[in-house]
């Protein structure tokens, strides 16, 4: 059966370089025929041996930090299966085959929920329709920009996505409701703790600027009314010498001179703006796993770059 799944996701890919060549292939198209080959491919998947069963929660999650906000809520109680690792792009990427099998036997899904996640869209309604498995959206409730979809960057969103978490986990397991709500207790403090010492550093410098090359900090940035200087935008390919040039000049006269970049996205672009500038470049992760070790990192550095 297994050689169906790879045939299958080999049309993905062959169908998404046509798209590439051929502008009368329209998002439909390719999304129709992702969905076609998901929802076979799950079938199957459903069909395989099973692994042998640890006894834990399975759970699957779209990004990283998802992940990691499980082992702060849920340690020793779920396994966790992370489809877009951290260093991929959430647009480009196609899961493997472990990946896909793990979905599809898992007990809870956790999904992001912001339009930007087209793979949940193409993949997600494909893979897990029509099974077992329980799908929990951890940003339904939150205030989200909808040019941002890095909602757990936003703290408000970071609590309601750890309630949310908790619930599902205290739902399919109810034996460890205790363990669980303490363990949510703890990350709240934690968030709050965050939010302290983001609100003592970065509010003295509201009217600042920054650099960065993909524009993943925007919810701290307007949390403390800082101006996030982005090279790239979301969905945006490459930037122009006509771009670039304008964040030069626009940096220059903020007096900024590093710039922010990710390990998701190539740094090329942002090298060439810190040089001209007469800085550096500095990596943050905004898909660390272990989310609350990023956060304040970000802080530390946010508070170092920014300029008035």
């Amino acid at each position: 059966m297994i050689w169906f799944i790879v045939a299958s996701l080999y049309a993905v890919r062959k169908q998404k370089a046509e798209t590439m060549k051929h502008t009368t292939v329209g998002p439909g198209t390719k999304r129709s025929l992702v969905v076609s080959v998901v929802v076979a491919a799950g079938i199957v998947l459903h069909g395989c041996s099973p692994e042998p069963d640890s006894g834990r929660l399975k759970i699957a999650v779209t990004v990283t930090p998802l992940a990691g906000f499980i082992d702060a809520i849920a340690p020793e109680i779920a396994e966790v299966t992370v489809m877009i690792p951290s260093g991929a792009n959430p647009v480009t990427h196609e899961p493997s085959l472990s990946q896909m099998r793990a979905a599809a036997s898992a007990d809870i899904y956790i999904s992001v929920g912001h339009s930007a996640f087209t793979w949940e869209e193409t993949w997600l309604r494909g893979l897990l329709g029509g099974g077992t498995v329980s799908v929990v959206t951890a940003g339904a409730t939150c205030a989200t920009n909808p040019e941002d979809p890095h909602v757990w960057l936003s703290l408000s969103c970071a609590r309601a996505m750890a309630q949310a978490i908790a619930r599902a986990v205290t739902e399919a397991r109810p034996a460890e409701r205790e363990a669980v709500e303490a363990s949510l207790e703890s990350f709240l403090l934690t968030v709050d703790s965050l939010e302290s010492e983001a609100d003592r550093r970065l509010d003295p410098h509201r009217g600042g600027a920054f650099v960065v090359l993909h524009p993943a900090w925007g919810y701290l940035a307007d949390d403390h009314g800082l101006e996030q200087v982005s090279i790239l935008e979301h969905g945006s390919g490459d930037a122009g010498p006509a771009e670039l040039a304008a964040i030069v000049d626009r940096a220059s006269e903020r007096g900024l001179t590093d710039v922010i970049v990710q390990p998701q996205f190539a740094a090329d672009p942002a090298v060439l703006v810190a040089s001209e500038l007469g800085g550096q470049t500095i990596t943050l992760d905004p898909l660390r796993r272990d989310w609350a070790a990023g956060f304040r990192e970000a802080i530390d550095v946010l508070a170092g770059q920014v300029a008035r």
